[in-house]
């Protein structure tokens, strides 16, 4: 049998492989701090070794759509958390519109991304983003770049700690690993700005409880413009640990 893909169809892979290194140049990253419902960030680490730290959490909304080798757009929510003595960031929910960076994203490193349609504009210096389900908005993020402020409080979220699965064909659970990843060295910064004036809705679909996270109180916001580096040296991601069942 010949070598083949890491990802299935072997003969026809659904994301490029390697699938590092990649690049996003002019990537754009509409974002709000806020503070969530305490209790329901304590429950969702419950099904993982991460220990709650506060009920920060970030919205985003990102366009990799300038990657070179999977144009996508992102939205995600991340929590604060702490693993052993280290501080990094949980994605608790993760939405994104093409197949090939869903499933990188789940394969290869434990990213719980989902499909969502997903846009980013800007307007005036009026930023808006939203994801939406089979056409129902589930996330909306608006922010008025005019209003700068200082600081807004953001969170530590990186490194990304990230829980991959590994199914067993016979139903239930092979083994999960822990999953550290850390793009953010190589991120070459070309503005960042914050802002009070930010606007979050979340809303429940039946697969997606995000009404669960109320009630939200946001802090402010702001919008990150930058090019994305996925290096050889930081674009993998590294096990920290396996949880055997």
């Amino acid at each position: 049998m010949r070598a083949n893909n890491y990802n299935i169809p072997v003969h026809a892979p659904l994301f490029p492989d390697p699938f590092v290194p990649y690049t996003c140049k002019d990537n754009v990253s509409l974002f709000a701090v806020t503070e969530v419902n305490e209790e329901e960030v304590k429950r969702i680490l419950f099904y993982t070794p991460f220990d709650y730290v506060d009920n920060k959490m970030v919205v985003s909304v990102t366009d990799f759509s300038n990657t070179d080798k999977v144009s996508y757009m992102d939205s995600a929510m991340v929590v604060p958390v702490k693993y052993g003595d280290r501080y990094g960031g949980y994605y608790i929910y993760e939405y994104e519109n093409k197949d090939a960076a869903i499933a990188a994203g789940r394969d290869l490193w434990g990213y719980p991304k989902k499909y969502a349609e997903i846009n980013l504009e800007e307007e005036n210096g009026v930023y808006s983003g939203a994801a939406k389900k089979n056409g129902e908005t589930i996330i909306s993020l608006k922010a008025n770049v005019d209003d700068k402020v200082s600081s807004v409080g953001e969170p530590i979220t990186t490194p990304h700690f990230n829980i991959r699965t590994i199914p067993k064909p016979t139903g239930g659970i092979q083994f999960q690993e822990i999953i550290e990843r850390d793009t953010s060295p190589d991120f070459v910064l070309h503005e960042k700005f914050y802002t009070s004036m930010v606007d979050v809705e979340i809303n429940a679909t039946e697969t997606e409880p995000l009404n669960l996270l109320k009630p939200i109180k946001v802090l402010g916001g702001g919008v990150v413009k930058g090019d994305f580096y996925a290096t050889e040296e930081n674009g993998w991601g590294k096990v920290l640990g396996t949880i055997s069942f």
